[in-house]
């Protein structure tokens, strides 16, 4: 686009755009003639960026000059998924198992974080100040805060998956599988879970992005449960039902019996999780696949007085 056509659509007037540019806070235009610039749409969404930030700024500011060094500066940080690709900079690879236990702590922290403050309030500061490490060190490992947050969901799903997978390897009766895969779940909900709630966040604030993340991320922690739902249809144990609504629907109810768990005492994670079992066994099992999981029932802890 020209620039009177990127001046319209941002309300930015082009002197600016043109200070922007010649301070490094827009990249510079493609040449199209001798006096002639084309600016495309990664220049739209810097500037939509640097209002944003501007208007962050003057809630608190008690001067309406906001400096070019603290927008540079918090477009590096906290909103650095809109780097035009002509600025992004190769950075050495970080190999061996000193840098993967490196990375692992930076991801450790900002779930941590996470917790606390959200995905979209985080900034690079904040992660790096709990690691202990400067930013240059953070930018050996990961090129912005969006790469460490796929990078921070990747690892939380891998963990999870591989344990599960290690778990119920050589077990084969299905209501001892069962009560695996819901202690696992149980025991890596705290990161799930806040990952989980990052991308719903996303999700509702309108983040396009988020909102593929949340679907592919809950296709791969479903694609064990839904694995054997189809094999318990297979083999007559479970009724013939949608086996990835059913997989989503077990996800729904475990979350929430967990929810209740940790804010009510007087429920216990067991309590919740034999209650869940019973209602999805009666709604969902055949009554061979219930003669299969009246053993289910064996396994419950005894009562504590």
């Amino acid at each position: 686009m020209k620039i009177a056509e990127l001046e319209k659509i941002s309300g930015v007037p082009r002197s600016t755009i043109h200070h922007y540019v010649n301070f490094g806070l827009l990249h510079r235009p493609a040449k199209s003639g001798q006096t002639m610039a084309e600016y495309d749409q990664k220049h739209l969404q810097r500037l939509e960026a640097i209002q944003r930030i501007k208007l962050d700024y003057l809630k608190s500011a008690k001067t309406s000059r906001i400096p070019l060094d603290h927008i540079k500066y918090k477009l590096s940080e906290s909103y650095s998924l809109v780097k035009p690709a002509a600025e992004a900079k190769p950075r050495p690879e970080s190999n061996g198992r000193k840098g993967s236990k490196k990375k692992e702590e930076i991801i450790e922290a900002t779930l941590k974080i996470y917790a606390h403050r959200g995905y979209y309030l985080t900034n690079i500061r904040e992660i790096t100040q709990a690691v202990g490490i400067s930013s240059p060190t953070f930018y050996r490992y990961f090129k912005d805060k969006r790469e460490l947050f796929v990078e921070t969901i990747e690892y939380v799903v891998k963990n999870f998956k591989k344990e599960i997978r290690a778990a119920v390897k050589n077990e084969k009766d299905p209501s001892r599988r069962s009560k695996i895969m819901f202690e696992i779940f149980y025991s890596h909900y705290s990161k799930i879970g806040e990952i989980l709630n990052q991308l719903r966040s996303g999700v509702i604030i309108g983040d396009p992005w988020a909102k593929e993340r949340l679907s592919r991320l809950y296709g791969e922690m479903m694609e064990n449960l839904i694995k054997e739902i189809q094999g318990a249809i297979k083999n007559g144990i479970i009724r013939p039902v949608n086996p990835v609504l059913l997989a989503y629907f077990n996800l729904a109810i475990n979350e929430a019996a967990m929810h209740l768990s940790s804010m009510d005492s007087s429920f216990t994670i067991h309590d919740a999780m034999y209650f869940v079992g019973d209602m999805l066994n009666n709604a969902f099992l055949t009554e061979e696949g219930k003669k299969n999981f009246n053993i289910f029932y064996k396994f419950r802890e005894p009562e504590t007085k």
